[in-house]
């Protein structure tokens, strides 16, 4: 019976080990698996990936480009670019002051608001073509006409 327990107890032990991970895992988790696949299928792979039974859920935002086109340079930081660390829904968007800065997961990097308002609402000079396309309690996703490009925009000081 002892035995039946011990088992029972390293069994749920090891269930906790493999499923759980850091923020931080998670955030790399999210970068590694967007890289490999095109703008598309960003949505899907991003929720997949960003799930609590598989660790710790990073609150985020997820900007998707509405192009297919291919992505250029260095993917990792291209999609890292494209992630804000916290969870804003578009009315939440709404209330960041034009020139305000949005920190990604691109160490040093951060998205410049550069229209807010509910018509014309852009980010580094991409229009926002459909907002709240995906939002739960962690996390929303937001298309955007084009790629955002982090070596024009992205060398601002995040706004706290």
């Amino acid at each position: 019976m002892m035995s039946l327990q011990l088992l029972a107890l390293l069994a749920a032990a090891t269930l906790i080990a493999v499923v759980s991970g850091t923020v931080e895992e998670t955030s790399l988790k999210i970068i590694d698996a967007l890289s490999h696949v095109s703008y598309e299928e960003w949505s899907p792979v991003f929720i997949a990936t960003n799930d609590r039974i598989r660790g710790e859920v990073l609150p985020s935002t997820l900007f998707i480009p509405n192009s297919s086109v291919n992505m250029d340079g260095d993917r990792q930081k291209v999609v890292a670019y494209h992630i804000v660390s916290e969870r804003l829904e578009f009315d939440d968007l709404l209330l960041k002051s034009s020139h305000s800065r949005l920190p990604t997961l691109l160490t040093g990097s951060s998205i410049l608001v550069t229209n807010n308002s509910a018509s014309g609402f852009s980010i580094d000079g991409v229009l926002i073509v459909e907002p709240d396309v995906y939002v739960d309690s962690f996390m929303a996703i937001h298309r955007i006409a084009y790629p955002l490009d982090f070596t024009t925009y992205g060398s601002g000081e995040s706004e706290a």
